[in-house]
């Protein structure tokens, strides 16, 4: 009795590929040729996605050679390196028909480093890149800070690519003239401790848009449900394991942004080395770094989204929301010791 069902399984299986095979055998030859071609469309584009797609983090990288400038600064090579790698295979503007266009996790992630970039690009401009504050500011990083923070999805005129490397140019110019003695770059606490507050308040924003993606209705009681807004009630109703397809989004442009911070961070540390020294901060500074890193080296190409304490379905965002708490607590440490 229990091989019944089994059995007509087998069976009705059996019957489906003889179908199959008979109806392609009749078919002529107009219908086999639409059907191989069709076939090998199909093989083509799988074939391509797999080889564009790249999520590069590696977390010993090395300003490329044509962007390391001896007495420069390491941070600005390190920005130029990094969007220079990632506008080789830039996958946020490609349209429809490019198979790479349909990887939400590339484009994601890259949106995720250009967004950090340009903040970065931002405060250098802001701060870091003048005297005290109040002095003019660089043309080469004015430029760079308008290109950085081009649209990601552009296409043409101009096209991201094209915009992001003429941004990239000017951070090369800056560069050769800070090591001719012809650009400032203010390296006193306050302004590291400035730039380190404002990626504290990019991230804690970051993790309000984890949590929301984490959390369910049922974490809610009907007093609370009533306070939140249609778009809160809209994402929180579309969390779902293995299909939700905004976690992935979500997961890989908060790792983006990690890895960003994480290579930035990590160069400035040598620029404003004499300084975490002076302050007694590098230890507390390596610390943050370990935690940057652990949660920029988070992969996995299919991201659960399941409930807290789950035997059966993780949650991937839930992991890396522990890293980002826990590198923002750091951060603020390190940024409370370089104002003392």
């Amino acid at each position: 009795m229990t091989m019944a069902p089994f059995q007509a399984l087998k069976s009705k299986l059996g019957d489906t590929k003889d179908a199959v095979f008979d109806w392609f055998g009749t078919t002529g030859v107009i219908g086999r040729a639409v059907i191989g071609g069709i076939s090998a469309v199909v093989v083509v584009f799988v074939a391509l996605f797999i080889y564009e797609y790249h999520i590069d983090d590696d977390h010993d990288l090395k300003p490329l050679p044509q962007h390391a400038v001896e007495g420069g600064s390491k941070a600005v090579a390190m920005a130029a390196t990094l969007m220079d790698l990632e506008t080789r295979h830039w996958a946020p503007n490609k349209l429809w028909f490019y198979p790479i266009a349909h990887s939400s996790n590339m484009v994601s992630y890259q949106k995720g480093i250009q967004y950090a970039v340009a903040q970065w690009a931002t405060q250098m401009t802001d701060f870091l890149g003048r005297e005290r504050g109040s002095g003019e500011a660089d043309p080469n990083l004015v430029t760079a800070k308008g290109l950085l923070n081009y649209d990601p999805t552009a296409f043409i005129l101009p096209s991201a690519v094209s915009q992001y490397r003429d941004g990239i140019r000017n951070l090369d110019d800056y560069n050769r003239r800070l090591a001719h003695g012809q650009a400032k770059y203010d390296k006193i606490a306050s302004s590291l401790s400035d730039f380190l507050v404002k990626v504290s308040k990019d991230m804690g924003s970051q993790s309000g848009t984890i949590e929301l993606t984490v959390l369910s209705p049922d974490d809610f009681t009907d007093a609370e449900k009533l306070r939140l807004t249609d778009n809160q009630r809209q994402v929180l109703a579309s969390n779902g394991g293995y299909f939700d397809s905004r976690a992935s989004r979500v997961f890989f442009a908060t790792k983006g942004r990690m890895y960003a911070y994480y290579v930035i961070l990590d160069a400035l540390g040598e620029d404003y080395h004499d300084v975490i020294v002076a302050k007694g901060a590098e230890e507390h500074w390596n610390n943050m770094l370990v935690s940057l890193r652990s949660g920029a080296s988070l992969y996995k190409f299919f991201i659960a989204n399941g409930a807290g304490g789950s035997y059966f379905i993780p949650s991937d965002l839930a992991s890396q929301g522990f890293f980002l708490l826990r590198f923002d607590k750091q951060l603020q440490e390190v940024a409370d010791i370089l104002n003392r």
